[in-house]
């Protein structure tokens, strides 16, 4: 089995890499990403309140569909 790193990594790898893990990593908290924390502040603005647990009832099975996505999509592009 072939060691990797940075160094002997294909160029498209680290950039793909880059993108799934930081577009996938702030899902999962309602402060995680900026667009969680505006949405959150509509939802209060319109009378709804959403906890961190109800928050993360929803986001856990959309965040988990994500990472697979994009684990897959990078094992293809090293097969």
């Amino acid at each position: 089995m072939p060691e990797y790193s940075v160094r002997n990594a294909d160029p498209l790898f680290v950039p793909v890499f880059l993108c799934c893990s930081f577009g996938i990593g702030g899902n999962l908290t309602p402060i995680g990403a900026s667009e969680n924390v505006a949405g959150i502040g509509v939802l209060r603005k319109e009378g709804y309140e959403v906890s961190s647990g109800t928050f993360m009832k929803y986001a856990v099975p959309f965040t988990l569909a994500a990472v697979t996505t994009g684990y897959l999509l990078v094992w293809f592009l090293r097969s």
